[in-house]
């Protein structure tokens, strides 16, 4: 009887190693692909230049940040409001992707309402994602037994959602202001300069999100990586712990 529970632990201690094992590959997968996708859906100048790359770039970012999300959605699954949290995501990811072929077209057709309208669709979903992203994170972190990890996980992600939920603000505001019949003069335009420059004040709105949600993320790996060779340790003993640590270090860091 002993002996049938103590292999009965070790069967679930190998499982839940291996869900951390994916849930590094994750967070790694999340870490490359934030600024990729920013800089693939920002860079106009790359639609002109190759087009090919301009189109699939955006699509295979937003797969990646997709294939993120689902890696680490199969850690603990059991838990019925992490699960939700990385379900929401996993719908706006979905979105994102279905919106971004747009991105090309609009870029070609700049003057037609459907793909400035899809366009702008695309930046509103982005911005959700990146809120549900900062949510998962601390649901995340408070899985993980580290108390300094779930204090400066619950103040990032907390800042990062004040700054997302202002950044909304400001957009709508600057919207309800183009479509008021009559405003002054320095207004109107102040509100080309800002049209002029919109790409480039975009990419400039979202950097700090998308770098405090990076740095969520890399500490949330690094910290799992310090504890990998210690919970390989409770499963695998000689040599078959050390291998099991070496896989989870290389597929981390790739």
């Amino acid at each position: 009887m002993i002996d049938t529970k103590a292999r009965s632990n070790l069967i679930q201690k190998k499982a839940i190693l291996k869900s951390v094992g994916k849930l590094i590959r994750g967070l790694s997968a999340l870490f490359w692909g934030l600024p990729v996708a920013l800089l693939a859906e920002a860079h106009s100048d790359l639609y002109d230049r190759a087009r090919e790359i301009g189109m699939l770039l955006p699509l295979l970012t937003n797969g990646m940040l997709l294939f993120g999300i689902k890696q680490i959605g199969g850690f603990q699954p059991q838990e019925r409001i992490w699960t939700a949290s990385v379900d929401r995501a996993l719908f706006i990811g979905t979105i994102n992707i279905g919106l971004t072929p747009f991105l090309f077209f609009w870029h070609d057709f700049p003057h037609m309402p459907f793909f400035s309208l899809s366009v702008g669709l695309l930046f509103v979903c982005g911005m959700a994602y990146l809120y549900q992203l900062n949510f998962v994170l601390r649901r995340l972190a408070f899985m993980i037994p580290n108390e300094t990890l779930q204090h400066d996980t619950e103040l990032f992600t907390g800042l990062n959602r004040r700054i997302l939920s202002f950044m909304a603000i400001l957009v709508i505001v600057y919207h309800v202001f183009w479509f008021t019949p009559s405003i002054p003069a320095p207004a109107y335009y102040f509100l080309r300069t800002i049209e002029a420059f919109r790409s480039w004040l975009v990419v400039f709105m979202v950097v700090m999100p998308v770098a405090l949600t990076m740095t969520m993320v890399w500490k949330i790996k690094e910290t799992l990586l310090d504890r990998a060779d210690e919970w390989a340790g409770e499963v695998y003993s000689g040599t078959d712990c050390q291998m099991e640590a070496d896989t989870i270090g290389r597929t981390a860091r790739n």
